[in-house]
C-alpha cells in the first residue's frame, strides 16, 4: 500500500512540474509576443523570425518558472506547496527568485550580452537598467500559473481518484 501511495506521489510530482512548466510557456509566449514592439528592430523582422526568438525566450521562461517553483519547494519543504494552502515563504520565493533572475539576465542581453535592446516605448527602472515590462511580466505571470495550475491539479487528482 505504501508502495501505491509514493508511486502516485511521484507521479503528482511530475504531473505538477509538467503543469508548471506548460502553463508557464502559454502566458509568457503570450506575453513575449504582446512586447515585441518594445524591442528594437522587432517590427521589422520577418514575422516567423519573431515566433522563433519568442518561443526560445519563453522555453527560458517557463524554465525559469519550474526552476524557481523548485527552490520555492526545497525552501519549504513541500513540492505541493502551490496547490495546498499557500505559504507566504514559497510564494515569496517563487516570485523572487524569477524576478532576481529577470533582473540579471536582461541586464546581461541588454549589456554585455548583446543579446537585444529596448525600443524608445520600453519604460526602464534607472537602478537597473531593466524594462519595467519584463519585471511585469515576472511579477503577474507567476502569480497566474500558480492559480491555473491549482485548478488544473485539482481537476487532474480528482480524475486520478476514480
Amino acid at each position: 500500500m505504501v508502495f501505491l501511495k509514493v508511486r502516485y506521489r511521484r507521479r503528482a510530482a511530475v504531473a505538477l512540474a509538467v503543469m508548471i512548466w506548460g502553463v508557464s510557456f502559454f502566458l509568457h509566449f503570450f506575453w513575449e509576443m504582446v512586447q515585441v514592439p518594445f524591442f528594437t528592430d522587432m517590427t521589422e523582422t520577418r514575422h516567423w523570425d519573431v515566433v522563433w526568438l519568442c518561443t526560445r525566450a519563453t522555453i527560458g521562461d517557463a524554465n525559469v518558472a519550474v526552476g524557481a517553483y523548485a527552490v520555492a519547494a526545497w525552501i519549504s519543504r513541500d513540492w505541493f506547496w502551490a496547490v495546498g494552502g499557500w505559504r507566504r515563504t514559497s510564494l515569496s520565493v517563487y516570485l523572487a527568485v524569477g524576478l532576481i533572475v529577470t533582473i540579471l539576465f536582461e541586464c546581461w542581453a541588454t549589456g554585455e550580452g548583446d543579446r537585444w535592446n529596448y525600443s524608445e516605448l520600453m519604460p526602464i527602472l534607472s537602478w537597473t537598467g531593466t524594462g519595467v515590462l519584463p519585471l511585469a511580466q515576472w511579477a503577474l505571470l507567476p502569480l497566474v500559473t500558480i492559480l491555473i495550475v491549482k485548478w488544473m491539479f485539482v481537476g487532474w487528482s480528482m480524475l486520478r481518484a476514480k
